[in-house]
């Protein structure tokens, strides 16, 4: 199933590459993306996805029951700007289960001072961290850095299902 649109174009040498894929099995969905570089990396892409990948670790280790939504948001970007990326702000995570798209909605990767709510235990969430290279457009999305994952939040800790 496909949730993008897809452009044709011809691969070459040094391309982002992002594979974002959706599967349902029994009644419940999971999501998963990664962002690599093809071939060698002639145009410097692979920092990005290396820091994408990192503060997407970071955020994990970050997320358990009782934690505020922002806060995760705020340290996503935070991070991001440490390594001299910006957050795409129109695109974020969600809470994901027996539909792909649930609870809590809208897991924003930049701080929503206005967002109180809290993870709660024991829910599935799909964080999906998207940077770009300062100089670049939205209208550019096929160089974002990107990974995704699927997860289970716990009063403890997060769970990975699927990386």
């Amino acid at each position: 199933m496909s949730r993008h649109s897809i452009k044709q174009k011809i691969l070459k040498e040094g391309d982002l590459i992002n594979i974002d894929v959706s599967a349902e099995l029994n009644g419940f969905w999971a999501d998963n993306g990664a962002s690599f570089v093809l071939g060698k990396d002639i145009n410097q892409h692979q920092k990005l996805v290396e820091a994408s990948k990192e503060i997407l670790r970071k955020a994990i280790n970050n997320i358990k029951g009782g934690v505020k939504i922002a806060d995760i948001g705020h340290l996503i970007e935070t991070e991001a700007k440490k390594r001299g990326y910006k957050v795409i702000k129109n695109l974020g995570g969600h809470g994901i289960g027996r539909s792909l798209h649930e609870h809590p909605e809208e897991l924003l990767n930049y701080k929503n001072r206005f967002d109180q709510r809290l993870f709660k235990k024991i829910r599935l969430l799909l964080l999906k961290p998207l940077f770009q290279h300062p100089r670049l457009t939205l209208q550019n999305l096929t160089t974002d850095g990107q990974w995704l994952v699927t997860m289970v939040a716990t009063w403890r800790n997060m769970n990975i299902l699927f990386w």
